[in-house]
């Protein structure tokens, strides 16, 4: 590869390995690249802060199952992406951080932004490496991009000493190596095992997780799910492999939250676990059948046995498992025979969703004021009811009564924290989501907190151009935490109160549009007025500040059910 210096070679192979974004922010560390790549055909997104420009990353990366890219400069610039980036170790993604750094001939002589980048990062990330060598910069950002990808994705993290990046490449020449994985490893007895198990159950489930999203799994899903007849539920990144209209789909896998999925947690003889970690959303194992059999699939063998005894561990990639599966079935000729033995526990479920339905149906269409917050994503889902439709979330019962309500019918169209739970990546979340989907109709549903924590971004989003409507649930406080001081003080602090922030006229005054509203039957003409602006608009909803979320109430009783697990 012909380069004239270390950041022309940066630049360079980022465009050859056909990267499209980089979500950035300016620094003197990184002159070099912005260079070569202003003039290419990737599209970089200059940001406010670099936590949302890594955040913008993230959520690029989970959408697309591509490496999302985040440039920041030296020191500061760099020690603002941690929180995104645990967010994204914690949530698997791959993503590929690019940092500068102080020249190499001024180490440790307290230069200007100087600080211990690599080992900052190194316990966070899968993996952390530092280029000092200019004429072997472009192999090592092949290397810290396919490392992001290969076996369980993961966020890296790549040091470049703005000397290296400055130093004139020798006669313009640069080593560069260039591998592409694509191998998917599946364990074949595994899966006639597991087979064996499945075909000896009464109540067993699918659950999916991020790694059926990560392996692009959702044709694999639901062929094995119509094939099988096992009724299945989808978690964060497993979202919409199979649409939560489909007759074998019973939604988000949250036994916490007055689901399908509480019922059937508790009940299944058999769970098959796809690329899902066992963790505090499942109340670390307990909120499984104490006496039911595990299942538990995932591409890193360190995840099976987390929390829980798992009575079948197989390390494989999820859709080169399923995939196998069918085969399996077909060749078995139990195809549709399964379905047969399941009928009267799908039916059983069938039922448990109506009940749940009819027992959340008095708040999604209650009419007090303030508004209920299930009422206001209630008016949401209806209105963005195409199947391209993409409803990001942010906060933390704001979330909660995102995800309960939200009707999922395409992967990659809804973003969950994680577990590292991690607010105020909404915003950044949904300019990136912008530049996925730009012909899909994009919204936010966050909580008027964590809004605040990267507001600036609306300014980003209008000089690029982009649209999409951001709606507020503004319950005047910290809601989660409110409401949890309430559960176990007794009362709230006052350090949890917020007042009712005007964000409809901050829109307006960075150049979007701004509605405000208070009673109920206002939502849906707002949203319609939203939409039709053309711009990044702001709904801003007040919402009851004294409604506890099913997550809050949860986080209280997950002693009771870690009595439950082994």
């Amino acid at each position: 590869m012909l380069c004239s210096n270390g950041g022309d070679a940066v630049a360079k192979v980022l465009i050859d390995l056909g990267v499209e974004v980089v979500f950035t922010l300016p620094g003197g560390h990184l002159n070099h690249i912005h260079q070569t790549l202003e003039k290419s055909q990737v599209q970089m997104v200059d940001t406010r802060h670099e936590q949302a420009a890594t955040f913008m990353a993230d959520a690029y990366a989970r959408m697309t199952g591509k490496p999302g890219i985040a440039m920041l400069t030296a020191g500061p610039g760099f020690t603002n992406c941690i929180s995104p980036l645990q967010q994204a170790a914690t949530n698997c993604t791959p993503l590929l951080i690019i940092a500068g750094a102080s020249g190499t001939d001024y180490r440790d002589k307290l230069d200007l932004q100087d600080a211990p980048q690599v080992a900052i990062a190194k316990p966070i990330v899968k993996a952390a490496f530092v280029c000092t060598e200019t004429e072997r910069v472009a192999e090592y950002v092949e290397m810290a991009y396919r490392t992001t990808i290969t076996g369980r994705p993961g966020p890296v993290f790549l040091e470049l000493p703005c000397n290296v990046l400055g130093k004139v490449m020798p006669e313009g020449k640069c080593v560069y190596y260039k591998t592409e994985v694509h191998s998917r490893p599946v364990d074949l007895e595994g899966v006639e095992r597991a087979l064996e198990l499945l075909r000896e159950a009464r109540k067993p489930i699918v659950v999916v997780g991020s790694g059926g999203g990560y392996s692009k799994a959702g044709d694999a899903l639901l062929r094995f799910v119509e094939k099988s007849g096992i009724p299945v539920f989808t978690v964060n990144m497993g979202r919409g492999l199979v649409s939560d209209l489909h007759p074998l789909c019973f939604g988000l896998a949250g036994p916490h939250r007055p689901l399908t999925a509480k019922k059937a947690f508790a009940e299944a003889d058999v769970v098959l676990i796809l690329g899902h970690r066992i963790s505090l959303n499942h109340f670390f194992g307990g909120a499984y059948n104490r006496k039911g059999t595990l299942i538990q699939v995932d591409i890193e063998g360190e995840e099976l046995g987390r929390n829980r005894s798992i009575a079948l561990p197989i390390v494989s990639d999820v859709r080169a498992f399923l995939n196998a599966a069918s085969d399996r079935l077909d060749a078995l000729g139990l195809s549709g025979f399964l379905g047969q033995r399941y009928t009267g526990w799908v039916g059983e479920l069938r039922v448990e969703k109506q009940r749940c339905l009819h027992e959340m149906l008095p708040c999604m269409t209650s009419d007090a004021m303030p508004i209920h917050p299930q009422r206001l994503v209630y008016e949401v889902d209806r209105f963005l009811d195409r199947e391209d439709d993409v409803v990001l979330a942010d906060g933390g019962d704001t979330l909660t009564w995102a995800h309960i309500g939200r009707t999922v019918r395409k992967p990659y169209r809804i973003l969950d924290h994680g577990q590292f739970w991690c607010i105020g990546g909404g915003l950044p979340d949904t300019i990136a989501a912008r530049l996925v989907y730009p012909d899909s109709r994009v919204a936010l549903v966050t909580g008027d907190g964590a809004l605040g924590f990267n507001f600036m971004e609306v300014d980003t989003a209008i000089r690029k151009g982009l649209t999409f409507v951001i709606v507020v649930s503004n319950d005047q406080s910290w809601g989660m935490i409110r409401h949890s001081q309430k559960l176990r003080l007794g009362y709230t602090l006052a350090v949890t109160t917020l007042g009712l922030t005007p964000y409809h006229k901050l829109v307006e005054a960075v150049g979007g549009k701004g509605f405000f509203v208070e009673r109920p039957a206002d939502i849906r003409p707002a949203l319609e007025a939203a939409f039709a602006a053309k711009t990044v608009a702001c709904v801003n909803v007040v919402t009851d500040p004294e409604i506890i979320s099913p997550a809050s109430i949860a986080l209280g009783q997950l002693g009771a059910y870690n009595a439950n697990s082994e």
